[in-house]
């Protein structure tokens, strides 16, 4: 666990407060160029979509558009180009398909300029082919490399560079989802395994900063808003509870699939571009059945939450869905996995909201959909904090929060036990708080 740069030793308390007021100012700086690192790649996917489709309606809308065989052919021509760009063009390093900045933070590497160009250029071909990958995790990439970058000019000391890449990430996490808490939570629950007075301050400034460009530039506000009634009866929270005990039973498979699949991509002797090729030729396939599949699923969930969907539908593409993320995920392709997780919940949410619905006629589906989403993120993540307020400031559901703690609680002790590692299991050494199981102590 990363070192709190703030001195707390009280004979030096005028230093601790100098240097606490340094870091709060690069917080402001890395939240600046964090937030353009986040729009320069946003319009650089959309640049990219447009001259591939003519269009900007979103991936869903043009795989939707297109006929199955080049839904089919698309993901896999990404894949190859994504394939190609990491084999041929980039020096392969230990621990290649993590998340770097994690590293970065937790041992105090550098964020490698030319490894983090080369990767977020090779998630876009992903990304805009239609693999089932987030956008996040080259955003947040980049924005950490900014943060690192920041440190080595303003010739900052050691752990001071370290804590500017992590505000880094928190900034580029605000930008990409606008929740600026969460993305400052996420940093210090997920990646620093703590939180402390001392480092969560300078993570939120540069959080709120990024995320108050992003929306000024852009103005949007939250990206999946929606309104739903409140789940706070005996036996509303009584199904709530059993959605959260879905997600933690279904989580647990999800990152199993991801990690024997990672596994048995590493195993198979032949070239990486032939895996994501391969890995997206797959996708397409899977797109075919639904467009649905393409894309990290942003247009889909916010379908789930406005339209009426036939459960059939929706048991179908949170299938389809978990079956794309696992194959382009682990062929070795770059991206987060952060938004299809989102997808899963809140379709896996959506079904609880049907089911609840029989039972109990006046219920919101909508609301069951974001209970998913925040359970489901939960048990995939082992951080039900981050999950909570992460739902609570995308969608403004804030009347929700009870139910989404209940959700998410049951979600992240069930998947816990049944799966002590996290999704970011590869990311993060065993010793790391974030790895242990949970013990309550009294």
């Amino acid at each position: 666990m990363m070192d709190s740069p703030v001195t707390e030793d009280p004979e030096s308390q005028n230093g601790g407060n100098l240097q606490l007021l340094r870091l709060l100012g690069v917080a402001v700086l890395v939240g600046v160029l964090g937030a353009l690192a986040v729009l320069m790649f946003h319009k650089f996917l959309l640049l990219f979509e447009s001259f591939l489709y003519i269009s900007n309606n979103g991936l869903v809308a043009d795989a939707a558009g297109m006929s199955p065989e080049r839904r089919i052919i698309f993901p896999a021509l990404g894949g190859l180009v994504a394939g190609l760009i990491l084999q041929y063009f980039l020096m392969r390093s230990k621990n290649e398909h993590g998340s770097d900045y994690m590293e970065s933070i937790i041992a105090g590497l550098d964020v490698p300029l030319r490894s983090t160009l080369l990767k977020s250029l090779s998630s876009a071909a992903t990304i805009i082919s239609g693999g089932s990958i987030g956008r996040e995790g080259s955003m947040v990439q980049l924005s950490a490399l900014l943060g690192g970058l920041s440190g080595k000019v303003l010739k900052l000391s050691y752990s001071e560079r370290r804590f500017a890449v992590a505000c880094g990430a928190a900034a580029g996490l605000a930008g990409a989802y606008n929740t600026p808490i969460a993305g400052a939570l996420f940093v210090a629950e997920i990646v620093l395994g703590s939180i402390s007075v001392g480092s969560f301050g300078p993570l939120l400034l540069a959080a709120v900063i990024s995320d108050s460009v992003v929306r000024h530039i852009t103005h949007v506000g939250p990206i999946f808003a929606t309104t739903s009634s409140q789940l706070q009866s005996i036996p509303e929270l009584l199904f709530v509870l059993a959605t959260g005990v879905m997600a933690g039973l279904f989580g647990p498979l999800f990152i199993a699939a991801l990690n024997k699949a990672h596994l048995k991509f590493a195993s198979l002797r032949i070239p990486l571009w032939l895996k994501m090729a391969l890995a997206g030729l797959a996708v397409g396939g899977l797109s075919a059945i639904r467009p649905e599949v393409w894309g990290n699923g942003y247009s889909t969930v916010n379908s789930l939450l406005h339209q009426e969907w036939l459960w059939q539908s929706v048991l179908l593409i949170m299938l389809l869905k978990f079956f794309a993320t696992v194959l382009t995920s682990s062929s070795g392709a770059v991206g987060g996995v952060f938004t299809p997780t989102l997808f899963i919940g809140a379709a896996l949410g959506t079904l609880a909201g049907g089911i609840t619905q029989f039972f109990l006629p006046s219920v919101s589906v909508t609301a069951f959909t974001l209970v998913g989403m925040s359970a489901f993120l939960a048990a995939v993540t082992h951080a039900p904090l981050t999950a909570v307020v992460m739902v609570s400031e995308m969608t403004s559901g804030y009347d929700l929060v009870p139910a989404l703690v209940l959700s998410s609680l049951a979600g992240y002790y069930i998947s816990s036990v049944l799966h002590p590692a996290s999704i970011y299991a590869r990311s993060i050494p065993s010793t790391h708080p974030t790895q242990k199981p949970p013990s309550p102590t009294f």
